[in-house]
């Protein structure tokens, strides 16, 4: 006679119900920070709603925000993955016969992050300088910007804290659009050290002080950052010059400059890397978000997702 199938649906670990190599696809992020460390810096989870449906802790929600980052998907589609993926219940830690959160219930835990996110970002790089992934010595800072499209045009009041921007498309040409400005502060080896956001209208050079941390060695960056206040910020913490320089329309760059420029743009492209991952793999060339500070919030779980993506490569591939 066939046995009747049966199940435990109270199984918390898939590796328990079998093996299989995509349920180890995050392993390597797993094991790479202490989690702990994170949690401590979080707000506290969902409370128990009057229904009785119990809360989320806070550490669950966070890795859901990384999840739904890293494999470019909207709160609504987020939730539902969590609902019927073994992986994305791994990582979070959500019991196989266990509800999922909510696309508003994350909506909600991003907006409560606010400025932690700062905090978060600077114990993950913390971390990873304890692990010898990052190394700390020597370290020069290297700043750009990305144009990232607001939710809504110009047209639109909903987003008014936008700015016009241009943007470079596929094709090299000039384009204009209603958007923001994401500002990355990464090292030599191209981890994010800090992040911040503008307007698209404002000068870049305005944000140039929000990146530093401080204990960088020399600057690098295109010739949108020169002027007086850049040279008054190198002074200020004795950092080298590393900034492109460009010509005019009297004085043309001699052939030693532009070597220089050559050179400085070689280093340079570590951050173009960043961007270029956010922008093909994470949905960043457009955010889905209104408001100065959920692009902010939206910026920084991308630095915090970039750093333990390549971490985890980086100790992958070196040990």
């Amino acid at each position: 006679m066939r046995q009747s199938f049966s199940t435990q649906p109270a199984l918390f670990a898939p590796q328990e119900l079998f093996d299989h190599p995509a349920l180890c696809a995050l392993d390597e992020v797993e094991v790479l920070i202490d989690w702990d460390r994170i949690a401590a810096l979080l707000p506290a989870g969902e409370e128990k709603v009057q229904t009785g449906r119990p809360g989320y802790p806070a550490l669950t929600l966070f890795r859901a925000l990384l999840l739904g980052l890293w494999y470019d998907l909207s709160d609504v589609k987020l939730s539902a993955q969590l609902a019927r993926d073994l992986l994305f219940r791994k990582f979070c830690r959500l019991e196989l016969d266990a509800g999922v959160p909510e696309a508003s219930t994350l909506g909600r835990f991003r907006a409560r992050l606010g400025d932690r996110l700062d905090g978060i970002l600077a114990e993950l790089v913390a971390m990873l300088e304890e692990a010898r992934v990052i190394l700390a010595e020597g370290r020069v800072a290297i700043v750009d910007a990305t144009v990232v499209e607001a939710a809504r045009s110009k047209l639109s009041t909903q987003d008014p804290e936008a700015g016009s921007a241009v943007k470079i498309t596929v094709k090299g040409r000039r384009q204009a659009v209603w958007g923001w400005q994401a500002f990355v502060n990464a090292d030599e080896d191209g981890f994010v050290r800090r992040v911040t956001v503008s307007p698209g209208n404002r000068a870049e050079v305005d944000s140039l002080c929000d990146l530093m941390v401080g204990d960088e060695t020399a600057l690098y960056a295109d010739s949108a950052y020169i002027g007086p206040r850049t040279r008054a910020l190198l002074a200020h913490h004795g950092m080298c010059d590393r900034v492109q320089k460009h010509g005019v329309r009297r004085r043309k760059l001699t052939p030693q400059e532009r070597a220089r420029n050559v050179e400085i743009g070689v280093t340079r492209g570590r951050v173009e890397a960043i961007f270029g991952h956010w922008k093909r793999h994470w949905g960043l060339r457009r955010t889905r978000f209104l408001g100065a500070a959920k692009m902010q919030a939206l910026t920084s779980l991308a630095a915090i997702g970039w750093n333990l993506w390549k971490g985890a490569g980086f100790k992958a591939r070196y040990g």
